[in-house]
């Protein structure tokens, strides 16, 4: 794919489902189409400005919190599952139901590019019934998740320690290097999207201490590739319903570091806004839009949702 704005990645990855002057209808025929399915394609001007707009809406929030990345295929469903997260805080249902709609039609576009190979914004997300995963884990979750995993894979419930104790993306753990641990810093580096680096202090150094540092990935091997992450994802999904614990992923770790951090930072007197602006910096984020920490830490007070528009 060339370089190009993401703006016109998106307008690219929507021409390639065009099909205004079509017909819906023999486009329902010929798809199979039952009641409440999507029909593939778009069918009308009106669709395709609707479904730009808010395509846009996430685009918009990319560059912000994310601004090394380029390119429409580096935006996975890690980064969606933060986008929604964040929208099902400070948005009406309905807005984030909207959203949905047009970030699988943006889905679709980039499958018909060829541009990504799984869904980013999987099927089976709906608001109405919480299957999105959000929010964190409480400490108790997180500790009884990571010793069912760990009696039948032990590298990756340290894996989990490891998010707890700081933070890291799914992607940023997988390319975790044993040279990045800074035990006498107490911090450790961590590859971010576009090949961004973060140095982030992390919260737990027993967790580091026992993590063979001499490896140079300490979870990427030339034989697991992707299939690794997959595996950590289905571990933790199958731990939650052999447990009776709400899913959230492997992003549910994430938040329940984010809640350790906010609690720590609060007991040496910073106020929740301060916190938050921290603890937005320590994730990764743009550390001026606390917003975006609701997605791991709720508010703790209701506030006027935005029901107007979608920024």
């Amino acid at each position: 794919m060339s370089r190009a704005s993401l703006r016109g990645q998106v307008e690219y990855a929507l021409q390639a489902i065009d099909c205004i002057g079509e017909s819906k209808h023999e486009a329902k025929q010929a798809q199979g189409w039952k009641p409440g399915q999507a029909v593939h394609g778009i069918y009308s001007y009106g669709t395709r400005n609707t479904v730009f707009d808010r395509a846009m809406t996430l685009v918009h929030w990319v560059e912000e919190q994310y601004p090394d990345v380029r390119y429409l295929r580096e935006i996975d469903q890690e980064i969606i599952t933060e986008f929604i997260g964040e929208k099902l805080e400070t948005c009406q249902p309905n807005t984030v139901k909207a959203l949905l709609a047009a970030l699988r039609k943006l889905q679709e576009g980039l499958f018909a590019r060829g541009w990504i190979e799984e869904d980013i914004v999987p099927e089976e997300w709906d608001i109405d019934d919480n299957s999105i995963p959000r929010g964190a884990y409480t400490m108790g979750e997180a500790e009884r998740n990571i010793e069912w995993i760990a009696d039948r894979n032990s590298l990756y419930a340290q894996a989990l320690r490891v998010v707890i104790s700081c933070g890291a993306r799914i992607d940023e753990l997988y390319h975790l290097r044993g040279d990045k641990i800074l035990l006498d810093e107490g911090k450790v580096e961590l590859l971010g999207k576009g090949g961004k680096t973060r140095r982030i202090r992390f919260l737990r150094r027993e967790i580091f201490e026992g993590i063979d540092r001499s490896r140079r990935f300490i979870y990427l091997t030339s034989e697991n590739g992707e299939t690794w992450k997959d595996g950590l994802e289905r571990s933790v999904r199958r731990a939650c319903d052999e447990l009776g614990i709400q899913r959230r992923g492997v992003h549910g770790f994430r938040g329940t570091a984010a809640c350790e951090f906010l609690r720590i930072k609060e007991s040496l007197g910073y106020t929740e806004k301060e916190a938050r602006c921290e603890l937005a910096q320590w994730l990764g984020h743009n550390p001026h839009r606390v917003e975006v920490t609701y997605a791991y830490v709720p508010r703790r007070a209701e506030k006027a949702r935005d029901v107007n528009h979608l920024s």
